[in-house]
């Protein structure tokens, strides 16, 4: 059968749409790239608390606040994997305190001021074991439980030194666009951990 010119040219736009949606579905269909990971020093600052390996090739890292109800919740699970895999993991804790947390802030000034005496980790637990009750800032109660020295702490609270570091870390958050707390980071890329079980899955997947 000869074909006509309107046949050609209409049987050429069919053949081009068919290659052009072939392309698409080919591109469209392929896995997306996996993320790139933040490097290790943007993550780990130097003076942020940490438990764990300094030198162990995996690390999670946690932007939280203290009033979140999450972060509490994720908790156990972090200090678990930490007891865990002491030698294979290090922890890093940096502060995002929310800005919807009216006491957030103050309760990360209150961690970082028992931490200048060495009781960082006592005083995050028991700010979350106390969550309930941070509206009464009971910072300076918490303090004698941990039997701090209190007029370092009480100087500490209001040390514009902290004050600094905190919103380092909360500048930190916003520019790498987290969308809430807890936000993990492990080996530098984000976690999309729905439930403190998909945290302790992806970390032991790594780990061991």
């Amino acid at each position: 059968m000869k074909l006509t010119g309107e046949s050609k040219l209409l049987l050429g736009i069919l053949a081009a749409t068919g290659a052009i949606i072939g392309i698409a579905v080919f591109f469209f269909s392929k896995p997306p790239a996996p993320p790139k990971p933040i490097a290790r020093d943007e993550l780990v600052t130097t003076d942020s608390f940490s438990i764990g390996n300094g030198s162990a090739s995996a690390y999670l890292v946690e932007f939280s606040d203290f009033q979140c109800p999450a972060c509490r919740a994720f908790a156990p699970v972090v200090n678990e994997l930490v007891g865990k895999y002491p030698d294979k993991l290090l922890f890093v804790y940096r502060h995002f305190p929310l800005t919807k947390h009216e006491f957030a802030k103050p309760a990360a000034m209150a961690a970082e001021a028992a931490g200048e005496q060495g009781k960082f980790w006592e005083m995050a637990k028991l700010l979350f074991e106390n969550q309930d009750r941070l509206s009464t800032k009971p910072w300076t109660s918490l303090a004698d439980e941990l039997k701090l020295d209190r007029t370092a702490f009480d100087a500490a609270l209001n040390s514009e030194i902290l004050k600094i570091k905190v919103d380092r870390d909360e500048r930190a958050a916003f520019q790498l666009k987290l969308p809430g707390t807890p936000s993990f980071f492990l080996n530098g890329v984000r976690l999309e951990a729905a439930s403190p079980l998909d945290l302790q899955k992806a970390v032991e997947d790594v780990v061991q």
